[in-house]
């Protein structure tokens, strides 16, 4: 019964906010990647030179982009950086533009034993039925790891960053108002589900996608709590 009072909970805060949500069955976010069938025969492990704007259906944005997100405790304000990190930034960019982060959930609020993160873009209260699918690819679409090194003209995908020297060499770490794309244990899984770092967590750096900050709000962003929520995310 616990399980059910939170849910309803969340619900009668949304619709005081005058949104209209049902609950819907629960989807898994976080599925294996299927490579070959998403990027044809190529090796990320072998291959750090891959250009994937030009070799993939994967959205692609190359240029710097803004979000507002607009939530039950106030406005946030991104910038997202698509010379640095594009396919991040397309498949971001284009789920804003589906209206899928609209009535979504702040799923994860960790501030103990010290600030970390907030991990917001959870779906599970909004009825999206086929919306949460790449058209192309008629299945969820997931994208890479994305980082690109400094020293290096295109970002290296599917693997992590572990090597010290190489992870100093990192274009976009983990810093207070970071943006970045949460992902399950499978490095490729990344989808819908993003966080916002509360502090600098160099912890993070080599082994998630940076592709933005906060610009304007994290005032806000400090006062998310769990089971807040996203009223409309827009494109600027």
């Amino acid at each position: 019964m616990k399980g059910f009072n939170r849910i309803d909970s969340i619900k009668k805060k949304i619709n005081n906010s005058n949104l209209i949500i049902r609950l819907s069955n629960l989807f898994s976010v976080f599925l294996y990647i299927n490579l070959i069938n998403l990027f044809g025969c190529s090796n990320f492990n072998k291959n750090e030179d891959i250009n994937l704007c030009s070799s993939s259906t994967l959205p692609c944005l190359q240029s710097t982009e803004y979000v507002l997100l607009i939530t039950n405790k106030g406005k946030i304000k991104l910038e997202l950086y698509g010379k640095i990190a594009p396919i991040t930034v397309g498949n971001f960019i284009e789920n804003v533009e589906n209206g899928l982060y609209d009535k979504t959930i702040f799923n994860r609020v960790i501030r103990q034993p010290y600030p970390f993160i907030i991990r917001g873009g959870d779906s599970r209260l909004t009825k999206v039925e086929n919306t949460f699918k790449d058209n192309k690819i008629e299945r969820i679409r997931y994208i890479p790891l994305e980082i690109k090194l400094k020293n290096r003209k295109l970002p290296i995908y599917g693997k992590k960053i572990e090597v010290v020297h190489k992870k100093n060499n990192i274009e976009l770490k983990h810093k207070r108002a970071s943006l970045a794309m949460a992902r399950s244990k499978e490095v490729n899984s990344a989808s819908l589900q993003f966080y916002i770092s509360l502090k600098s967590t160099p912890e993070l750096d080599g082994r998630y996608a940076v592709f933005g900050k906060v610009i304007s709000g994290m005032n806000i962003v400090e006062l998310i709590e769990e089971e807040d929520f996203i009223i409309k995310a827009s494109r600027l």
